[in-house]
């Protein structure tokens, strides 16, 4: 009896169909794209003639340092990193009502309409008669900056407290010290700053910090932004 021959399977598309798949999973294939923590890094910067920086205390910068054997210090005193976060919230806090009853933390001064205009006009003044570009970039930061407090009162609907403009936090790591210690600052220094504007949120009947919508309630994000600063640097400890 003769055996039945097999038809043989045609798989000249299979290579079209493959091709065609590897397309799809590529098109709607989404890759994770890793997220760095935004900070400022101090750099030695020659300011033009004729430019005054604002005046820096001791009292305004809280100096958080991390050694290498993970130990940790705030302003020259160990400190272990469950008290850390009281310290920067005191930071923040401590005169913000504008009664300086904490000399060793940053003062608060009231910012007014008047004192905004005054500032704003000086600031364009100033950018008018400079002809040295580097000297009007800065000048230029600076009205930016003026301009938020503008936004921020307009926003308030009255005078507000804020920080001193030269406060900031500055942390210091040694080379080997470890990674886990270095994020668990981290997020404690993002922890305060993000509790503070909620509570700021809340008390100023906004609902909560995280529920803002980035374009609906920009101008309140300015706001909370300009009352709760975020000012961080990191620089590495000097041996």
């Amino acid at each position: 009896m003769a055996r039945r021959q097999l038809e043989e399977i045609n798989a000249g598309s299979m290579a079209d169909i493959a091709f065609l798949l590897l397309i799809f999973f590529l098109v709607t294939t989404t890759m994770e794209v890793d997220a760095g923590i935004s900070r400022d890094l101090p750099y030695k910067r020659d300011l033009p003639e004729g430019y005054v920086p604002p005046v820096v205390h001791n009292r305004d910068i809280l100096v958080i340092m991390a050694n290498s054997r993970d130990e940790l210090l705030v302003e020259d005193e160990f400190m272990l990193l469950e008290n850390l976060e009281e310290k920067v919230r005191a930071f923040y806090t401590d005169n913000a009502s504008g009664n300086d009853v904490n000399p060793l933390m940053p003062e608060y001064t009231v910012v007014t309409g008047p004192i905004i205009q005054q500032k704003i006009t000086e600031l364009n003044k100033q950018i008018e008669l400079q002809t040295d570009p580097k000297t009007a970039a800065l000048y230029k930061d600076d009205l930016e900056k003026w301009e938020k407090r503008k936004s921020t009162l307009e926003t308030l609907g009255r005078p507000y407290n804020e920080i001193s403009g030269a406060a900031v936090i500055q942390l210091k790591n040694q080379s080997n010290t470890s990674y886990g210690l270095y994020i668990d600052i981290q997020n404690i220094l993002k922890k305060v700053v993000n509790d503070l504007r909620n509570e700021k949120c809340l008390e100023l009947g906004w609902g909560e910090y995280k529920d803002l919508d980035e374009e609906e309630d920009a101008e309140k994000i300015v706001a909370l932004k300009v009352l709760i600063p975020e000012r961080i640097i990191e620089a590495k400890i000097e041996m």
